[in-house]
């Protein structure tokens, strides 16, 4: 039998969750860390048990694994990324921007570090800094929903909502199919832009 990628693992839990898909997300997280204990793979079983209490809510805990993996794999960009979303859930922003920014450092291509980034960003009201970030994230992938859904909602957090809007389409024919509660929300902040705006409006 073939050895188990657990990379591509971990890109594949990545897509669950960003997806809302939290029961698939639960078993792959379950398969992989059994995995990573046949393979005595100590980064890998950090990362995922970390995954396990990030499901759960557990972020201080998750952290603890996460500060392990990094002990393992200091410059790893998605193990940054995590630990930088705990701390944000925690409500320790400047901490958890700080480690978005320590793990860019670390890793210039990592993906997630960019979006996340941007959506602290958004959060603490940064718009025009989180749509740098956003656009970073899609330069790296071009098709990545959340940072157009993102990029959409920064525009319209800065009343700018043609362009909002614009995104917001590009995001629709993307998740279509794979994540039914973002297509939904997509719809309904379409859908109401749309009366406000130039634009015409997209059929239902």
């Amino acid at each position: 039998m073939p050895k188990v990628d657990l990379e591509k693992q971990r890109k594949k839990l990545d897509r669950e969750i960003t997806f809302f898909h939290f029961k698939k997300a639960q078993r792959l997280i379950t398969k992989c860390i059994k995995i990573s204990e046949k393979y005595n793979d100590n980064f890998f079983f950090y990362y995922f048990t970390a995954q396990a209490y990030i499901l759960k809510d557990k972020f201080d805990k998750a952290m603890i694994f996460l500060d392990k993996a990094l002990e393992v794999k200091g410059n790893d960009g998605c193990t940054y990324n995590d630990k930088g979303l705990c701390l944000a859930e925690l409500g320790r922003y400047n901490e958890a921007l700080n480690c978005f920014n320590n793990g860019l450092e670390k890793d210039k291509t990592c993906v997630p570090l960019y979006h996340n980034k941007g959506w602290l960003l958004n959060l603490l009201g940064r718009h025009k800094d989180a749509i740098l970030c956003f656009h970073k994230s899609l330069e790296l992938d071009k098709a990545r929903p959340e940072s157009l859904f993102s990029m959409a909602d920064s525009y319209r957090n800065m009343g700018r909502i043609d362009e909002s809007i614009k995104y917001f389409r590009r995001t629709l024919k993307i998740i279509k199919g794979k994540s039914k509660y973002i297509y939904k929300e997509t719809k309904r902040r379409l859908k109401e832009l749309e009366t406000t705006s130039e634009f015409p409006q997209t059929g239902s």
